[in-house]
């Protein structure tokens, strides 16, 4: 999972790697780690400014986190994507706009990098 947050948004994030990750994991039963990895997932569509593809990631973090353990990643999506936070219920040490403000900067951060 590094090396596909490493490589988000560019030429070498192979999303394939993301669907040999899912598979792994829900072979080895470490649910958790599914939804880590759609987050690293959401993380690339954001920095592509890929909408669609964004959506579907936090649906899949939706059906994933609906026990209600790890919800608070449907906002850290929401939030690397600047989109309205879903959940809302989170506690954050910051104030939401802070978080919102760090997630939404490593996004714009990497798409700078990337671009020159």
């Amino acid at each position: 999972m590094p090396a596909l947050a490493r490589d988000s948004g560019t030429d070498r994030n192979d999303l394939d790697r993301a669907d040999v990750l899912r598979e792994e994991i829900r072979v080895s039963g470490v649910a958790i780690a599914t939804a880590i990895l759609e987050l690293v997932v959401c993380f690339h569509h954001a920095v592509l400014g890929d909408d669609q593809g964004i959506t579907d990631t936090i649906t899949r973090l939706r059906d994933l986190t609906g026990s209600g353990d790890y919800a608070y990643y449907i906002d850290i999506a929401a939030f690397m994507s600047d989109r309205p936070a879903l959940l809302g219920s989170a506690r954050w040490i910051e104030d939401e706009s802070t978080v919102r403000g760090l997630w939404r900067h490593l996004v714009l951060a990497c798409r700078s990098a990337l671009a020159s």
